[in-house]
């Protein structure tokens, strides 16, 4: 039987089974792949296929694109957890991103990434979202109380939650933003599993390594992605500072800096040397207010990071049985039962607080 282990950040000391950085905390031997659930998904009978699929993954209406992401983020957050970026407001930033051509014209997602959000536009089982979220399967957890990082076949880019020993865990694809999972200290226990870039928590100074950008903080974090995954697909150092080249646009004057431009409406970057532009109505709302600039941005930070309502709403909500998103600070109200799934809950409990999110059916 292959053996399938796992890099555990434990939360909770009195539930630490053993403090050591691989151990063996799943079961079990029959589980599904995303092929056996949907075999229509991206790669599943297409070895030749690069780019997950042959049609464009993002629609020109906005209308369109706003209702895919409103019901691949709300079928996430009720099958798997509202972890991380799995929480529907959260998830929802990067959907439009990803579903909208119009507004993120120049920083498609690519490869793994596209083939991400063609699984979780076309899941309406939880059986098909867990696929996505987990491609190789999941396995019961030998353990509670952690989240950490699976290192085997598909699922290495994936974070996990184990609640309850003997469950299923809940997974998070960090692919969704171009990363990959470490635990960043495998022996402590208060230190959880985060989603990073290449270089992990050996980052020293940020560049451009291959095709990734290290983005690296004061702790020696690397916050960078795999610009392979979006855009032109390459990094560049020939800019302000290390970027992913944005694709199909001109040559701008280099600068850290993120500007509101169009009346505000919209952000713009040129980190890269080459302009980066996002159109903020699409993601924080309609103007005043929908678009912050950020002088001397970090590297690695998106230019969609300027899209976002200062005053606006900071956590996802219950209200009739009905989800309230938070949108970067916009409030987006889902209506569970007509994405076909039960009531929202406003007490989920999971290992990074209680959260909202609709049920799963």
């Amino acid at each position: 039987m292959r053996r399938w282990a796992f890099r555990a950040a434990v939360v909770a000391p009195a539930l630490l089974l053993s403090a050591v950085a691989c151990v063996d905390l799943f079961h079990g031997t029959d589980v599904p792949t995303v092929c056996d659930v949907d075999a229509g998904a991206p790669g599943c009978g297409d070895s030749g296929s690069t780019e997950g699929g042959t049609t464009d993954l993002c629609s020109s209406d906005a209308g369109i694109a706003q209702e895919r992401a409103v019901h691949a983020c709300s079928w996430l957050a009720a099958c798997e957890s509202p972890i991380g970026h799995n929480a529907t407001g959260a998830c929802m930033v990067d959907a439009i991103l990803a579903f909208d051509c119009a507004a993120n014209a120049n920083r498609k997602p690519k490869l793994g990434a596209k083939a991400y959000w063609s699984c979780v536009d076309k899941a309406t089982t939880c059986e098909a979202v867990h696929a996505c979220s987990l491609p190789s399967g999941r396995k019961n957890c030998n353990g509670a109380g952690f989240i950490g990082c699976q290192n085997f076949a598909l699922n290495t880019d994936s974070r996990v939650q184990c609640l309850v020993s003997g469950s299923a865990p809940a997974g998070e694809n960090c692919v969704v933003r171009g990363q990959t999972c470490d635990s960043v200290d495998p022996d402590a226990s208060n230190n959880n599993a985060l989603c990073l870039g290449s270089k992990r928590r050996s980052c020293a100074v940020s560049a451009c390594n291959g095709s990734n950008l290290a983005a690296c903080d004061d702790g020696g974090l690397d916050h960078g992605t795999n610009c392979s995954l979006f855009g032109e697909g390459s990094c560049i150092t020939t800019g302000a500072q290390p970027a992913c080249k944005p694709e199909g646009s001109s040559a701008c004057p280099a600068t850290a800096d993120i500007k509101c431009i169009n009346g505000g409406t919209s952000a713009f970057g040129c980190a890269s040397g080459f302009g980066e532009t996002v159109d903020c109505t699409a993601i924080s709302g309609s103007p005043p207010g929908n678009c912050s600039e950020i002088l001397n941005a970090a590297p690695g930070t998106p230019v969609a990071a300027a899209c976002a309502r200062a005053s606006g709403c900071s956590t996802d909500t219950c209200a009739a049985g009905k989800l309230v998103a938070c949108v970067a600070g916009r409030s987006v109200q889902v209506d569970c039962a007509a994405q076909g799934l039960k009531p929202c809950n406003d007490a989920i409990q999971t290992l990074e607080g209680t959260r909202a999110a609709c049920t799963a059916p």
